[in-house]
């Protein structure tokens, strides 16, 4: 018969891969003298899909398969694009078949098995054009290169080599997504649309045009900077959409495996996907992408402030950064999460879009749990935002107990304008941001001694700002490892501001000291801790409060870069008896006892509370409430505790 083969279009990935096999089967079967049972029902399949009476030769088939996908975004034409031509295409088919049919295999290698390199060049050498032996070694060592083949045995001889194809890019050129640990593949019609998008503040690139971009020129770098979990991955996504492409999501891990990496580079380009990854880098640490052999396609990288990413490959790079979310961004998407009507009260709530997305989720659930349907309350919100605890902020810091109510505060008129002062710049600091481009940070520092009252602020700034307060022990965090406490704090801040909470920095003297000169490696290394803690305080973009029991300690370049200092002192003898009579609560305690008390016992606001706590504990155990008895019992064993004299007078001390 002559003439071209017609075959229906369009070809989806599944029946080309069969085709394919076809024509390889059409060819090995020329190169035979005998014919082997095992060919009668390719070849008679071949006849009836071509519409003849005889089957047809692998060139007639070839011409056909190729006329159907001339420009098909299809897996084996997308590799025969990106220089392996149809031989190549061939060439991996002829590996992949042997996985589909085992009997195909004796086509090539006697004893069966996956093919050689050595048979592969045997079957496929000859050509009109001349003997092409030297180019089949090529392309096979060049798929082997690219991730598309692996050695079933690699201390082989060459040619005596084994190719078998993987099992990821055999689902790949089967029709199926890609199955592999560390890899998740979205088709195109699982990513955001644009119109989903919401762009976090004014003069954010649109993914419209951004996949537009892709569209014309896909072969670049697009590194997308800003907190987690506030659309990094969604505008790379729907910028990939955009663009006609899928995502070939990656874990970090697989960036420095240089064999993972050639093999999601394959998947990528024969599955016409961005590779995406989030990467998260020590404070100047450098992610180096290796080379590609094959993939040509963008590539999509989310992180977050620190650290840098570098690619091998000569790729442009464009960076994207993406700030947390303005007051208007929030309220988009409060509104597209179904809690629209508690927008006016959710304003204050300053968490990435991502969270507020997860904690709208969280609230609608928490309501139709209590009976609520559709009827969300911001203590819903609250709740459900709570829960989104994150692993990196959960291993260094500590959440304080939020449901309790905080203590009194006491301040003299100094400390108290001061601490007025913190809480209008922490209750306006979206709108300074907008008005005067002041970043939305805040820092304060609360020095003074032990007990002097700076957890209990810490705690009144949280709930005066409807939010929860973490604190993190920096002495604790110390690591004898260069580099690894820069690295765990940086995640503990930034999750901070992704979850937006207060954080309270305890014992801020053990890294923010004074800068030494060096004498030795321990100080340079020091020195390299007080710069970063300097450094990402600086460009916090939450409430972050530093406690430290000596002030003359801290480095003088962290107090340029406070908003507030409170200088905590030890309560005077008006402030000691308004602690004492506040913790107290209903009791029979005389006057004169709580003003001699006051006036003798220069105890601090922490010693105070133990006091008073001790009388109550005397009380409950005797079912009454607290008396003088109790109360100098308790103050005698503070004194005891502090091994130091109790300056009661000795009369009252013998009747206690």
């Amino acid at each position: 018969m002559t003439g071209r083969i017609t075959f229906p279009a369009p070809l989806d990935a599944a029946t080309h891969f069969r085709l394919l096999v076809f024509e390889v089967v059409l060819h090995l079967a020329a190169q035979r003298s005998d014919d082997l049972p095992l060919l009668a029902p390719y070849k008679a399949e071949a006849a009836k899909l071509a519409g003849w009476a005889t089957p047809p030769t692998a060139r007639q088939w070839s011409d056909g398969l190729d006329a159907a996908t001339a420009s098909a975004e299809l897996p084996f034409p997308r590799l025969a694009r990106s220089g392996f031509g149809h031989l190549g295409c061939c060439l991996l088919a002829c590996m992949a078949m042997v996985e589909e049919d085992p009997g195909l295999a004796t086509l090539m290698e006697a004893e069966g098995g996956f093919p050689t390199i050595g048979g592969l060049v045997a079957q496929w050498r000859s050509d009109p054009s001349g003997d092409r032996a030297q180019a089949v070694r090529d392309i096979l060592l060049d798929l082997e290169a690219a991730g598309l083949a692996e050695p079933v045995d690699p201390a082989a001889m060459r040619m005596e080599r084994r190719l078998r194809v993987p099992g990821p890019v055999l689902n790949v050129l089967s029709g199926t997504a890609p199955r592999i640990d560390g890899m998740r593949f979205d088709p195109v019609d699982a990513l955001a649309m644009v119109k989903d998008w919401i762009a976090p503040g004014p003069g954010i690139v649109d993914p419209g045009r951004l996949g537009a971009l892709l569209k014309t020129d896909p072969a670049r770098l697009i590194v997308v900077r800003g907190p987690g979990r506030n659309g990094r991955r969604m505008l790379l996504g729907a910028a990939a959409r955009e663009a006609g492409l899928g995502v070939l999501h990656v874990s970090s891990a697989t960036l420095s495996d240089p064999s993972r990496w050639q093999l999601a580079g394959a998947l990528a380009h024969l599955s016409g996907a961005m590779l995406m990854a989030e990467v998260i880098p020590a404070p100047g640490e450098t992610v180096t992408l290796p080379s590609q052999r094959i993939f040509g396609g963008p590539i999509g990288i989310a992180m977050g402030a620190s650290g840098g990413v570098r690619c091998e490959d000569p790729l442009p790079m464009l960076a994207i950064e993406l700030p947390l979310p303005d007051a208007e961004a929030r309220e988009r998407q409060w509104r597209a999460c179904g809690v629209g009507a508690l927008t006016g009260e959710l304003a204050s709530m300053s968490m990435t879009l991502g969270n507020a997305a997860r904690a709208a989720r969280g609230a609608v659930s928490i309501a139709e749990l209590a009976g609520r349907p559709g009827k969300v309350t911001r203590a819903d919100v609250r709740a459900a935002a709570r829960a989104l605890r994150d692993a990196r902020l959960d291993a260094l810091a500590t959440a304080m107990d939020h449901e309790r109510r905080p203590e009194l505060l006491l301040l003299d008129t100094r400390e108290q304008g001061e601490f007025d002062a913190l809480m209008l710049r922490a209750r306006h600091r979206e709108q300074l941001r907008a008005d005067v481009g002041q970043g939305l940070g805040v820092r304060a520092l609360f020095a003074g001694p032990s007990g002097t009252g700076k957890t209990l602020a810490a705690r009144h700034v949280a709930a005066r700002l409807g939010k929860d307060l973490y604190r993190i022990d920096l002495a604790a965090t110390v690591s004898k490892y260069i580099g690894e406490t820069e690295k765990c704090l940086e995640r503990a801040l930034s999750a901070a501001e992704e979850l937006d909470v207060v954080l309270l920095l305890d014992e801020g003297d053990a890294l923010m000291a004074r800068r030494t000169d060096v004498g030795s490696s321990n100080d340079r290394y020091a020195n390299l801790e007080t710069n970063f803690l300097l450094q990402r305080i600086e460009s916090f973009e939450g409430v972050i409060l530093v406690t430290s029991n000596d002030a003359e300690r801290i480095d003088p370049a962290f107090a340029r870069r406070l908003d507030a200092v409170l200088t905590f002192r030890p309560p005077d003898a008006v402030m000691r008896r308004q602690i004492l009579a506040n913790q107290l609560g209903d009791h029979t305690i005389s006057a004169p006892l709580l003003d001699d008390i006051a006036c003798r016992c220069t105890l601090t606001g922490g010693q105070l509370r133990n006091v008073a706590l001790h009388a109550r504990l005397l009380a409950l155990e005797r079912d009454s409430r607290p008396d003088d008895a109790g109360l100098r019992a308790a103050i005698e064993r503070e004194y005891r505790k502090a091994a130091a004299i109790c300056p009661l007078k000795p009369a009252l001390a013998a009747t206690g």
